[in-house]
């Protein structure tokens, strides 16, 4: 036989293997597929025979947020101090894990575990009729923040003060514990404080988030340790929440969940639920 025919024979033969272990791989997948669809479904129906309803739209499909870590960046913090203060700024180190830079302008003090605190001079920043919420978030944006609005609390004393609440947001995802407070006294801003990140993250692969069936587990088995009770889940927002450390900050994906009788927040690496301070909206 003709090498060529010998050729295009082996050819043929590894094109049938080939075509038979794509067939093998897709419908291994799809009964993977069909298993956690299953194994989810049966959880939602597990929440409902124990008097806690939710709808199926609100449960994940998946577990998509991973354990990060962030190392802190202090030259992005002397960065944006100057373009916040506008110009030149002083540097002044309280110890190695603070530092404050000041001009003219105000000042603004920065920590190691993220929390941060700044003062202006008044006028500074002028709303001169933009929307608070809105300037809010241009000022974050200066200090490499994202950020949403939370909430916009108007005082009708003497001051006119305005303060909105905002939270950052890590590629578009919410940062529970990451809440910043902006004060404005006769439409200047006056004040912020908060906590933030910033800095390179690094995935952190030595966990990995529980899958969803476990997650709606510990949610009502954590729930009932508590003493709590609750007969509907209104919502499901995946975020972060961080620790403060004096190495890199760890970003734990979480599950903030809101029921019709108060809200929690579920660590989806070890099931652990707790009752949420912070809002989720």
């Amino acid at each position: 036989m003709e090498w060529s025919r010998i050729k295009t024979i082996i050819l043929m033969i590894l094109a049938v293997t080939n075509v038979s272990l794509l067939g093998f791989l897709v419908q291994r997948e799809l009964q993977a597929q069909n298993a956690r669809q299953e194994a989810r479904q049966n959880s939602i129906q597990f929440l409902e025979n124990n008097g806690v309803t939710v709808e199926d739209e609100t449960v994940p499909e998946e577990m998509t947020l991973l354990p990060q870590t962030v190392e802190w960046d202090r030259e992005q913090e002397r960065e944006a101090a100057a373009v916040l203060l506008g110009g030149e700024v002083q540097e002044q180190a309280w110890s190695d894990e603070i530092y404050r830079y000041y001009n003219e302008t105000g000042s603004i003090q920065f920590h190691r575990d993220g929390t941060f605190q700044g003062e202006f001079v008044e006028g500074a920043f002028q709303l001169e009729g933009q929307d608070a919420a809105a300037y809010s978030l241009q000022i974050l944006e200066i200090l490499g923040i994202q950020g949403e609005s939370l909430s916009v609390q108007a005082d009708g004393g003497e001051e006119a003060a305005v303060t909105v609440v905002c939270r950052q947001l890590w590629n578009q995802v919410p940062v529970f514990n990451h809440l910043i407070t902006l004060t404005f006294r006769e439409d200047s801003l006056s004040a912020v404080a908060g906590r933030r990140l910033t800095g390179e993250p690094a995935l952190d692969t030595g966990q990995k988030p529980i899958s969803i069936p476990t997650a709606l587990f510990q949610f009502y088995h954590g729930m009932v340790a508590l003493g709590d009770v609750c007969s509907r889940i209104e919502s499901i927002t995946p975020g972060y929440v961080t620790s403060a450390g004096t190495g890199p900050s760890a970003l734990t994906p979480v599950w903030y969940i809101a029921t019709d009788t108060r809200n929690y927040r579920l660590d989806t690496l070890t099931g652990e639920l707790s009752r949420a301070e912070e809002s989720g909206a």
